[in-house]
């Protein structure tokens, strides 16, 4: 008769937008020991050991992989499997290593540097870059951009994409980093993996569910003042999956359409940009 064991080993860490984690557990079967994970949510988790499990008498017929990336909707992922080598003997598995988790794929290396970002407002509009990549007052080593703008002003995708998350519920900003939680956001994965975040939106200004496919230029949120800012304003990344980072993410330079979408740039500090294309 098959036995069953469950293990559910909670995830080390969690990124700033809310994640369930991982479900890691254990069957059994005669000399015969498989791991595996459920990923339930709409998006690829990636999952990292920081050394390889420890086994007596028994052998992995596979490399263990220390990054492991869980497709989304996946039942009974297998990440590994023992078998026992001598059944005449004793054998166990003396340490199957935690883990930490994070949403998106982590084994990605290369994306779409080439594609072209519109600006995420409507047409007719222009912002000034308050803050650009690496800013002294919240973006040291980040790849971020911090657009000006009045609470109310509606945001558009800056790419096609799928909404991953979503939190609307918050009502409180603040300059200090103790407000960094409270942030209203929406995440968008793209198709070359990489993932955008828009940030600092106004109570119930989300205009879009998880789960929906937007495309560029679509409405999907209001602005707002939520979270760690000193004033309204769209805080705007683009970033990969890393777990070597101490972000646990890669934010990365986005090219994007400007004036009249004849050409494309980076953006760059203190510079104001107007979008007079349609997307």
């Amino acid at each position: 008769m098959k036995k069953i064991i469950t293990l559910i080993l909670l995830s080390q860490f969690a990124l700033m937008f809310a994640q369930k984690p991982a479900k890691i557990y254990l069957e059994q079967k005669k000399d015969t020991v498989g791991y595996y994970v459920d990923n339930t949510e709409i998006y690829p988790i990636s999952i990292s050991f920081p050394q390889q499990p420890e086994v007596e008498n028994m052998r992995i017929p596979e490399p263990f992989k220390l990054i492991q990336v869980i497709p989304a909707k996946s039942i009974k992922y297998r990440i590994t499997y023992f078998v026992v080598n001598d059944k005449t003997k004793g054998w166990k598995i003396k340490k199957m290593p935690n883990y930490y988790t994070m949403i998106g794929d982590a084994t990605v290396k290369t994306y779409d540097s080439n594609y072209q970002y519109a600006l995420p407002f409507q047409k007719g509009k222009s912002f000034n870059v308050y803050q650009g990549y690496n800013g002294t007052f919240s973006h040291q080593n980040e790849n971020s951009l911090d657009f000006v703008m009045p609470e109310g002003t509606e945001i558009t995708a800056a790419r096609e994409g799928k909404v991953i998350d979503a939190v609307q519920t918050n009502n409180k900003g603040c300059p200090t980093i103790s407000c960094a939680n409270l942030a209203n956001y929406i995440s968008i994965l793209h198709s070359d993996g990489t993932i955008a975040q828009y940030y600092h939106l106004k109570q119930n200004g989300v205009k879009v569910k998880i789960g929906d496919t937007v495309q560029k230029g679509n409405p999907i949120g209001i602005s707002g003042n939520t979270g760690w800012t000193n004033g309204p304003h769209l805080h705007f990344v683009c970033y990969l999956p890393d777990f070597t980072s101490p972000k646990q993410q890669k934010s990365i330079k986005t090219l994007f359409k400007t004036g009249d979408g004849s050409k494309s740039e980076y953006l760059t500090e203190k510079k104001t940009y107007a979008k007079e294309y349609q997307d």
